[in-house]
């Protein structure tokens, strides 16, 4: 009985052992042809939108949209009733930071390829970095024009909606750290 579970061990170890040489003796599999082909169809892609949002930048049609995608501070602006002129010199205000950032944006453009592809350097990351604290800057550059053009109701009204929507936020980041609780709380232990 003792030399039949000692034989069945010996197997088991030497069956564990030889399939993990076996797994460990085969060679990665050549990467088929797709991924390249896939990679420059991407590329192509994001080479095209970015073309035309520059063409459409450069026709003054999405100046003031390119912040107002994502409902920050064009929403609020939109929010304002702001005049026609005061629109019109919101449109030049941000048309000249999107054409004084055009290089900035670009490369940081390049820069992502860079990280995706896995050539990204320590050097890239502190440009990278560098580059987006010069949009920042350049963003509270405008933020700041931005406030100049508006009236003194319109700042009152503006400081309003931000204090709603940073509570807002707080309600949304309470609702989900409640939500992913819960998921937690009712996560079945494997024990």
């Amino acid at each position: 009985m003792f030399l039949r579970k000692g034989l069945l061990a010996v197997v088991g170890i030497v069956l564990a052992c030889g399939m993990g040489a076996a797994a460990m003796a085969q060679k990665p599999q050549p990467q088929s042809q797709t991924a390249p082909r896939q990679d420059e169809t991407l590329r192509k892609e994001q080479i095209e939108r970015m073309q035309e949002r520059r063409e459409r930048r450069e026709q003054g049609i999405a100046g003031h949209r390119e912040i107002d995608r994502h409902g920050g501070m064009g929403r609020l602006m939109r929010e304002l009733n702001l005049t026609e002129q005061q629109l019109q010199q919101r449109r030049a205000i941000m048309e000249r930071r999107l054409e004084s950032t055009e290089v900035q944006r670009e490369e940081l453009f390049r820069l992502g390829e860079k990280r995706r592809a896995g050539t990204f350097t320590a050097d890239d990351e502190a440009r990278a970095k560098a580059l987006h604290q010069e949009l920042r800057s350049s963003m509270e550059s405008v933020r700041s024009e931005m406030d100049a053009l508006l009236t003194s109701e319109q700042k009152a009204r503006l400081e309003q909606l931000e204090n709603e929507r940073k509570q807002e936020r707080g309600q949304r980041r309470e609702q989900r750290l409640k939500e992913r609780q819960e998921r937690l709380k009712n996560k079945p232990t494997s024990l």
